[in-house]
């Protein structure tokens, strides 16, 4: 069940926020929350109920070891818990890589549990948040568990901080009109750029990473095509999160700033994936030592971060080398502005940027290492510009299985990216009436494309 499905749009959703509803008016806190969990498990349940005890093994686990590292403030309990997170991750995820690497064969095949990778990195805030005093009290057993298995961000994100996430809903579930009014729209505008633009997106850039020998022109098209189908596939995803946050009175992290909009390398890791690049920064890029120990200190632990943030991903070398790609160039663009004041002017930076961003994401999306390096090797594949050989080329440009109009939607909808901002500020900037209007018309039009194809899974839910 996903949220661009109609058993969670006309079955799920509905029961769910009636009774979260009923509740919120009759009933206290912590039974409203107790409800929202038990809903969020189900959520979960529906993709694969065995991983269901995984979850609720790593919540209770935690929960028990949170509170001696709360109680003790005890390095020792912190080691702990973070090797039982680490541990189990490393287990379900990187064994078998880990195993292959080695020549070691194992039994069976591993199934990734849904989710582990989002939940165990929120599970680990938590517990070093309490060792360092950031969180006063580990809070109600009640809302550590909605905090962490709150449906919306369960899945794919964002990585909440409970910090920030269970006072919230110690709080309470107020009634704010104008919450789930906006969480309403900006629901609906998350739907759109999934149905209308992700998924109108993927048949195309399909086709091209399937086909056994591509040339220089269709390599770049199939980076930048599979680029922008990310984008709106996962921040449509943050956009339906933190929308459904707001219906159910909780305010999720915005992950998402107008990533295409960058003009440098480390512009673009504060405005992508958001909640994850500050994880990374505050539990592994400052604790190694940040940028206080020297430049070449720097550098190493920046290449250290990026390479377990693409392990994070998925255990394969394609994601090792997709981190290496973007540790490499935030050194260099750190490098630069130590060395340099001169800065390239904003179209020349933006379109660099964009370049080299939208390249990186060919191993990304590779099947292995050695379907990124082929590809790579292949955007040499250029015909020399004589006029005979430069029609040849137009022609193979115009004729490259994209009947879907990939070649058109390519630069059109980066030019969207690069002149738009982020959803909520583009939400935000509509009156009520208007809202309303652009939610209906969009969900009118999410609906129709709906009805005609079939439903496709987010692309995070992959990691």
């Amino acid at each position: 069940m996903i949220f661009s499905s109609f058993p969670f749009l006309l079955l799920f959703l509905p029961l769910t926020l009636l009774g979260f509803w009923v509740l919120r008016k009759r009933a206290d806190w912590a039974t409203t929350a107790v409800f929202l969990s038990l809903a969020s498990w189900v959520f979960y349940a529906v993709w694969d109920w065995r991983f269901l005890f995984l979850l609720w093994l790593s919540m209770g686990v935690n929960y028990a070891l949170g509170l001696r590292v709360w109680r003790l403030r005890s390095k020792g309990w912190l080691t702990a818990a973070l090797v039982f997170n680490l541990g189990l991750l490393g287990y379900y995820k990187y064994l078998g890589f880990f195993a292959g690497m080695f020549g070691v064969g194992l039994p069976g095949q591993f199934i990734l549990p849904l989710a582990i990778s989002f939940y165990t990195f929120q599970q680990i805030a938590w517990q070093v948040d309490l060792y360092r005093g950031r969180l006063q009290q580990p809070g109600d057993f009640r809302a550590f568990l909605l905090c962490v298995s709150f449906f919306p961000h369960l899945i794919a994100g964002p990585i909440c901080r409970p910090s920030s996430l269970i006072p919230q809903i110690e709080r309470g579930f107020a009634e704010r009109p104008w919450a789930w009014k906006l969480g309403l729209t900006l629901f609906v505008f998350g739907l759109a750029k999934k149905v209308l633009v992700a998924d109108s997106l993927a048949p195309g850039v399909d086709a091209l990473y399937q086909q056994e020998s591509l040339s220089g022109p269709q390599v770049l098209l199939a980076a930048f095509g599979y680029g922008l189908q990310l984008y709106f596939d996962f921040s449509g995803y943050a956009d339906m999160a933190i929308g459904l946050g707001l219906v159910f009175g909780i305010r999720l992290p915005i992950n998402f700033r107008s990533p295409y909009r960058s003009l440098s390398i480390v512009d673009f890791w504060r405005r992508w994936h958001i909640s994850l690049s500050r994880f990374l920064r505050d539990y592994l890029y400052i604790p190694l030592g940040g940028s206080r120990h020297g430049a070449f200190r720097q550098y190493g632990n920046l290449l250290i971060t990026m390479l377990l943030g693409g392990l994070w991903h998925g255990a394969g070398w394609q994601f090792v080398l997709w981190g290496g790609i973007h540790g490499a160039l935030l050194c260099l663009n750190h490098g630069w502005l130590r060395l340099s004041s001169w800065r390239l002017p904003a179209p020349l930076a933006w379109a660099l940027t964009m370049l080299v961003v939208m390249l990186a994401w060919i191993p990304f999306r590779a099947v292995d290492l050695g379907h990124a390096l082929r590809l790579f090797g292949e955007l040499g594949h250029w015909q020399v510009p004589v006029l005979p050989g430069f029609n040849t080329l137009l022609q193979e440009v115009a004729s490259l299985h994209l009947q879907q109009g990939l070649w058109l939607a390519v630069p059109l909808l980066l030019a969207l990216c690069a002149l738009l901002s982020y959803s909520l500020k583009l939400v935000l900037r509509l009156s009520p009436f208007w809202r309303g209007v652009l939610t209906a018309v969009l969900a009118l039009l999410v609906m129709k494309a709906m009805l005609a194809r079939p439903d496709r899974a987010f692309l995070y839910f992959n990691f």
